[in-house]
């Protein structure tokens, strides 16, 4: 369970490199891939791609593509928004790769028949598929915080966490219902 659990890791921090935590009101966010040579050093970090291999503009537009996709997926995830999950922009997205099925003795995966970037995310799409086949997809979530919005792994048992931290996010909006419920019990 807990390789499992990394591969989630990887598709968090795979959609965490576009920040949406707000520092001040009206942080726009910070892109961490503003250049092919940031996506590229993202994707030998993990080794998704080797040192030789070729990231293009093109690849890094997929790359923005493909994590707005992600993330709009798991907004919708269905134990937090319903039964209603609308998953088009990632099946279209989906629709730019071609893939080879690998048989291995220790489980059958997918392959991107691609080079360069767009192999590596390749890699990141089937290992997403691999999440989804596998019904972890649900472990991933959106903080419920509106100034934060990090993605993380839900590893509460019952599979219902809400906040990246209980101790930061979770907290405040406690206390914040607890001032809001004083406040109403006052009047």
């Amino acid at each position: 369970m807990e390789q499992d659990y990394q591969g989630l890791e990887i598709i968090a921090d795979f959609i965490n490199t576009y920040d949406r935590r707000m520092r001040y009101e009206g942080d726009p966010g910070t892109e961490c891939w503003v250049v092919p040579e940031d996506l590229k050093h993202w994707l030998q970090n993990i080794h998704y791609i080797a040192g030789e291999e070729p990231v293009s503009e093109s690849d890094l537009a997929l790359a923005r593509k493909l994590r707005a996709a992600l993330r709009n997926a798991i907004e919708l995830n269905p134990h937090d928004r319903g039964p209603d999950v609308d998953v088009e922009p990632l099946e279209k997205v989906a629709r730019e790769f071609k893939y080879a099925i690998r048989l291995e003795d220790n489980g059958d995966k997918l392959e991107p028949l691609h080079q360069g970037g767009k192999q590596g995310l390749g890699h990141v799409l089937a290992l997403v598929y691999e999440m989804r086949r596998k019904g972890l997809w649900r472990r991933i979530r959106v903080c419920l915080a509106p100034d934060c919005q990090w993605v993380f792994i839900d590893r509460s048992r019952p599979g219902t966490g809400k906040w990246c931290l209980m101790s930061a996010c979770g907290n405040r909006a406690k206390n914040r219902a607890y001032r809001e419920r004083s406040r109403v019990s006052r009047s």
